[in-house]
């Protein structure tokens, strides 16, 4: 979904996700011509959402608030647990902002934990906790470094958050308990 407020790149956005067409398929079949083909005068997608994305959509949008403030619950009580953890960033929670939640990333500091990050990531593997790397750093991505020639060291701050960020699990359908576990299992290294 994008929102915009500028009628030309909705314009653009609108081609898009249509072939590329100039006219979209509704006014096609509705106008006054509808056997005319429309002219596509760029390369565009097909990127027009069904109808049962869109029922589907609806029943979920209004669940949306209740996810969110749930993920938001779950995400203070992680703030709150382990900022106990000394080797342990937790994220900031905006004070003019909502977050949505879409993952809990920490920061694991490389020079204080007790172990790296990917060895962390595969002790709460071994403990039944699925964790990711919290972030990609754009520039180390082989497209990237192959176009632009950049080196990992080019960008240090974004090279310390692919490298020691790590998402812990944070979802709609853990338990108290599963949230006591993952931090217990922190907690215990």
């Amino acid at each position: 979904m994008i929102l915009t407020n500028d009628d030309a790149f909705a314009d653009k956005l609108g081609k898009l996700r249509n072939h590329g067409a100039e006219i979209s398929e509704e006014q096609r079949h509705h106008g006054a011509k509808p056997y005319l083909l429309p002219d596509f005068n760029m390369l565009g997608y097909n990127y027009r959402m069904t109808d049962i994305q869109g029922a589907v959509g609806l029943v979920q949008i209004k669940k949306l608030m209740g996810f969110v403030e749930e993920r938001d619950k779950w995400a203070k009580y992680y703030n709150e647990k382990l900022s106990e953890i000394s080797w342990l960033t937790t994220p900031l929670i905006p004070e003019n902002g909502r977050h949505s939640w879409q993952s809990y990333c920490v920061y694991v500091d490389p020079d204080t934990a007790p172990m790296k990050r990917n060895d962390i990531m595969m002790y709460l593997k071994d403990h039944g906790i699925a964790a990711r790397p919290g972030t990609h750093a754009v520039h180390m991505l082989n497209y990237y470094q192959d176009k632009y020639g950049y080196k990992a060291s080019d960008f240090p701050g974004a090279q310390a958050c692919n490298d020691n960020t790590m998402s812990i699990p944070l979802h709609n359908r853990m338990s108290v308990e599963d949230f006591e576990y993952v931090v217990e299992k922190l907690k215990a290294l």
